[in-house]
């Protein structure tokens, strides 16, 4: 168990489509190390079933604790944003970039894996930021003023990204990491 990570609580920011181990690895890791993962929704529908994917195939299904639109980053120590379609979902709506806005400006540990950068993007939060995502989306990071690198994890401040599923292990230990470091810091 990870001193650090013991208590901290995490949004897992979801919509239908969110691929399943970029939910449920970073999830099991993080609980493993004491921490307390909410899945934030998006809408009512959402506490009922989230639909997960696992690549073009049905994954397991999630359910939302919380709803977007009652949270702010206060309520929260860091935020996860799996990949899959779900982005594609997510990242329309103010109340999610509102969200990601805060923890954002208060630089609270923000994980983003695979399409999750397109929520990044949409927030308006990617410009001068070094990243990575899906190799798919490198155009849509610089376009939007990020820079994109093409290895398995970035950091970049309070930032960790990662292009997806194969560079998982690398992904869990940096958000471990990075949640370890920031203790002491205010929650």
């Amino acid at each position: 168990m990870q001193a650090g990570t013991e208590g901290k609580r995490i949004a897992a920011l979801l919509a239908d489509g969110f691929e399943e181990a970029e939910l449920a690895e970073p999830r099991r890791v993080l609980e493993e190390a004491g921490a307390i993962v909410t899945v934030v929704g998006i809408d009512e529908k959402s506490r009922q079933r989230v639909r997960g994917k696992r690549g073009l195939d049905e994954g397991a299904a999630a359910k939302a604790e919380e709803l977007v639109a009652d949270c702010t980053a206060e309520d929260f120590d860091a935020l996860l944003i799996p990949g899959g379609t779900s982005p594609d979902r997510l990242r329309a709506n103010r109340e999610v970039q509102r969200f990601v806005k805060e923890f954002d400006t208060a630089k609270k540990p923000t994980f983003s894996i695979g399409h999750g950068a397109h929520v990044l993007i949409s927030a308006q939060v990617a410009r001068g930021r070094t990243m990575t995502g899906s190799p798919s989306i490198g155009d849509d990071i610089r376009n939007a003023g990020g820079l994109y690198r093409d290895q398995p994890v970035v950091q970049d401040a309070h930032w960790v990204t990662a292009r997806g599923v194969a560079d998982m292990l690398m992904f869990t230990r940096a958000i471990v990491e990075k949640l370890n470091a920031s203790v002491g810091q205010p929650a």
